[in-house]
């Protein structure tokens, strides 16, 4: 769930929303009882909320508003927030809030699409969470809108686990809030355990979806919420692929339903069909930049998709189409209005070094040149320095994947020694990732230059590679959502061409059937299983 909504959130409570609270009230804003005022009223007496015709995704709820038209926008962006597109849900809350200023859901809405978006919005972050307070302390504010309120005051101050009970007790009360269940569910995820067993909040959280699911089995938040709870499962099932394809078909205009089914697909090994997701995404992300001129670095949804793209290729073996799609994202210019926004970072911390690393990454290593013509410029200023660290790791492992091409082992030696001390350095930078908003991105490149080291290791000691891998092994995740893997290919794929290259064709072969495990149908790992294959007869 690497840099998941909830994680998000949480990472910016403090610094973007604890002054919310300043007069120290710790109420969450329920103290105040409903006087049946005007939004009451709308309540109870049905006055239609939304349209007869819903636009695609988009389900009925009353929302306290003396706009229609800000009504369905504050619905059009819950759907995006519960399908990981916070920055469109941004555009929604505040078109919802220039119609109707007194909105509370738009203020809520407006809060929770912001949490990861940077300073740059700090103003209107801090702007809405002050006026939800003060909206909710009405006396005609509908009690429902109050306890959303409440629940989002719960999860800044006490966490996930105290607002799980705030969500629970939304969805006892309100049995027919579409939308409350699917944000329960999000907070109830909590995975998979080493053996692949999920864990109870994951159990918890696939009964409220599917109930939410019998009652409305269209409903693409449903149905992505769905799909979403085994992003990181050991396995993807032919019947969760399928919960993706009807998330796309309950909405083909949302970006974020294709990019999940290219997820899907791509951990099925249907490189092929991930691709083409991706590439849907891509176009509904540029397609939604143009028509809202925004610019790309608050399109963080078009980086994961074109990334998540390139990679695909690289698995299907495709390796120069790939190192193309993966240098059009890198070539995407810097926005300096927002060096700390979404977008911005993906680049920075992805996209910047991705070439390289695809290069890096093939079967037979192409030429040095091609490889630092494709390396990152100098990090211009105003940026978050942090992110040189992924420039540094891949530089370090590139200079000993050459050396010990050429036989020069001392500079392999020479490339470890530096390896460590970059992440060395990188362990330390926990408070400045945190101050740049890149936790998640930081851990990651942690992770590769752990990886890159065990591989450097096996270059240096060939015969013992099984010791250097082992922990590699061991500690790989499955890709989420959000990011492809860190490294495009399995670790249980070098050890199996070091084998090969020592000879040992069995344990080359068995190591390769482990490798498809995590990456099936993967194309490196399928040639040097032929190879393992043909050279043992």
């Amino acid at each position: 769930m690497d840099a998941s909504f909830l994680h998000v959130l949480l990472a910016a409570a403090v610094a973007g929303c604890s002054s919310a609270a300043a007069d120290g009230a710790h109420g969450y804003w329920m103290n105040s009882p409903s006087l049946n005022g005007w939004r009451e009223a709308v309540f109870r007496a049905g006055v239609p909320a939304q349209p007869a015709v819903l636009p695609p995704g988009v389900e009925p709820m009353m929302v306290g508003s003396s706009s229609p038209a800000a009504q369905m926008l504050v619905l059009e962006g819950m759907t995006h927030l519960l399908t990981f597109g916070d920055m469109r849900a941004f555009l929604k809350f505040d078109a919802a809030l220039r119609l109707d200023p007194d909105c509370l859901m738009a203020h809520w809405g407006r809060c929770m699409s912001l949490m990861g978006a940077g300073p740059a919005f700090q103003d209107q972050r801090v702007h809405s969470m002050k006026r939800m307070k003060e909206l909710a302390l009405r006396p005609d504010c509908p009690e429902r809108e109050r306890a959303y309120a409440d629940a989002l005051a719960v999860l800044l101050m006490d966490g996930p686990v105290k607002a799980r009970e705030a969500w629970k007790t939304i969805c006892s009360t309100w049995k027919r809030d579409p939308y409350a269940p699917l944000f329960y569910a999000m907070l109830l995820r909590d995975g998979f355990d080493g053996q692949g067993n999920p864990g109870e909040g994951q159990k918890e959280a696939v009964r409220v979806v599917e109930d939410v699911l019998k009652e409305r089995p269209g409903s693409q938040a449903a149905l992505f919420m769905r799909a979403l709870l085994e992003e990181v499962a050991p396995s993807i099932s032919p019947a969760t692929v399928e919960t993706a394809r009807r998330a796309v078909s309950a909405n083909p205009f949302s970006a974020s339903a294709h990019h999940l089914l290219g997820h899907c697909l791509f951990r099925t090994g249907d490189y092929e069909g991930a691709s083409a997701a991706f590439k849907e995404s891509e176009n509904l992300c540029l397609a939604w930049e143009k028509a809202e001129n925004v610019s790309p670095a608050l399109d963080d949804a078009y980086f994961r998709s074109i990334l998540y793209r390139a990679v695909s290729e690289f698995c299907a073996g495709r390796y120069k189409r790939a190192e193309a799609i993966a240098s059009r994202a890198a070539s995407v210019p810097l926005d300096k209005k927002h060096p700390l926004a979404p977008g911005t970072l993906l680049q920075l911390w992805e996209a910047r070094t991705l070439p390289a690393r695809l290069m890096l990454a093939r079967p037979s290593l192409p030429r040095q040149a091609l490889v630092l013509k494709a390396f990152p410029g100098p990090l211009p200023k105003g940026f978050p320095d942090l992110s040189n660290g992924m420039t540094a790791v891949v530089s370090q492992y590139m200079g000993a994947c050459y050396a010990a091409r050429q036989g020069r082992t001392d500079a392999v030696a020479s490339a470890f020694d530096k390896m460590s001390g970059i992440l060395r350095l990188l362990m330390d930078g926990a408070d400045a990732a945190r101050r740049q908003m890149s936790v998640s991105y930081w851990a990651r490149c942690l992770q590769t230059g752990s990886l890159y080291s065990s591989e450097i290791r096996s270059l240096m000691f060939p015969d013992s590679a099984n010791v250097w891998m082992s922990e590699a092994i061991r500690s790989q995740r499955f890709s989420s959502l959000l990011l492809p893997p860190v490294v495009p290919y399995p670790a249980e794929w070098v050890l199996a061409r070091a084998y090969l290259k020592a000879g040992k064709f069995r344990e080359c072969a068995d190591m390769c059937e482990q490798a498809l495990k995590r990456f099936p149908n993967h194309a490196g790992v399928l040639e040097t299983l032929d190879k393992a294959r043909s050279s043992g007869k």
